[in-house]
């Protein structure tokens, strides 16, 4: 198998999403640092940025950055900057705007890399996938010529270069990971269910926050699931039940299950991510999640303030959907602070939120 360096496109408008794509948030965390951490494994990883991008924008370290010189000239423009600047004779090319990429596209990809082609494009239900394909050095004077004649379509590419078509069918790949977000709507759909944190100090009240929540969104008819961090490690399974003694006993997981329910403890390193995964996975999934805690993460949050533990956010102000205190002072003056009995507007606020 060839050696192989990736690309990823950044440098998108973003127009029909109406904000910079790149910085939307999945599961805690960006598009871009998402698709960047997932081919972190690979010899070289470029990103292609606009020309007047801010490269502070984009602090990922080992990550080779390369920017467009000619404007309004889409895709090909940061294809070609990649190509130019890859240590490797081939390169796979996906976009920001594909949160789902997993290393096992470019991987399946790269098995088909011979003599004989310059390109090889991936296709999904017969459609070409061009920004999810790998393409040779050898298309750098091609790709010249054909920006210099302003011909920006990347299907012309395919008619001057010899092009291998490697349907995504043949793999075990999922069609999920090929799937770009380019509308407000498509966005919601993928971040299906919207997660929220419930976050302060400890004894602030975030768990009869949560309660009271819970409440008013089941009111409304909305279903959801609860995740506790519990950051000091100090919970255990019931003293006196039959897990209980089966862990005792050396069990390496335990579970019990009626006909309406299952409870599963495992002695296995899980994250936020790992159970948000698993609650996505279930037939009967929830429509919001509320995280108990995580006041550091990126995810969007309310944040419980109580006068008598302290009136000071804890949380980046960036990542507050509101705060909820007993208190009038404003925490922060653009950010909107409602009574900590205020539940019915704390929850207008929270659904207000993923309607934008």
């Amino acid at each position: 198998m060839s050696a192989i360096s990736v690309a990823i496109l950044a440098g998108g408008k973003s127009s029909r999403m109406g904000t910079d794509k790149t910085k939307l948030l999945y599961e805690g965390d960006s598009f871009l640092n998402r698709i960047v951490t997932e081919l972190s494994c690979f010899d070289e990883v470029i990103v292609s940025l606009a020309h007047d991008e801010k490269e502070d924008d984009f602090n990922s370290s080992g990550v080779t950055l390369v920017r467009d010189e000619k404007t309004d000239s889409g895709p090909i423009e940061g294809i070609l900057r990649s190509l130019e600047k890859a240590k490797n004779e081939f390169v796979f090319f996906c976009a920001a705007d594909m949160p789902l990429m997993k290393k096992e596209v470019p991987l399946f990809l790269s098995q088909f890399i011979c003599s004989d082609f310059e390109a090889y494009v991936l296709t999904c239900e017969g459609r070409f996938q061009p920004l999810c394909a790998i393409y040779s050095k050898k298309m750098i004077p091609i790709i010249h010529a054909q920006i210099e004649n302003n011909e920006y379509k990347l299907s012309l590419l395919f008619e001057k270069v010899r092009t291998k078509l490697v349907p995504i069918e043949i793999s075990s790949i999922p069609k999920e990971a090929l799937c770009n977000i380019n509308t407000p709507e498509e966005y919601r759909k993928l971040s299906a269910p919207y997660i929220f944190c419930v976050s302060g100090l400890k004894n602030s009240g975030k768990t009869r926050m949560i309660l009271l929540l819970l409440e008013e969104f089941i009111k409304r008819r909305f279903s959801v699931g609860v995740i506790k961090h519990d950051g000091h490690d100090c919970f255990t399974d019931a003293d006196g039940t039959d897990t209980a003694r089966f862990a005792e006993a050396g069990a390496i997981c335990t579970a019990i299950f009626s006909d309406s329910r299952f409870s599963l403890t495992a002695a296995e390193i899980a994250d936020e991510k790992k159970l948000i995964e698993k609650i996505r996975a279930l037939k009967n999934k929830p429509d919001i999640i509320i995280i108990e805690g995580l006041k550091d993460s990126l995810f969007p949050k309310v944040e419980v303030l109580r006068s008598c533990i302290s009136k000071k956010s804890v949380c980046k102000k960036e990542t507050l959907i509101c705060t909820a205190s007993d208190f009038s002072d404003v925490p922060y003056n653009d950010v909107k602070n409602y009574s900590d009995t205020a539940i019915k507007e704390i929850a207008d606020e929270i659904l207000r939120t993923i309607t934008k």
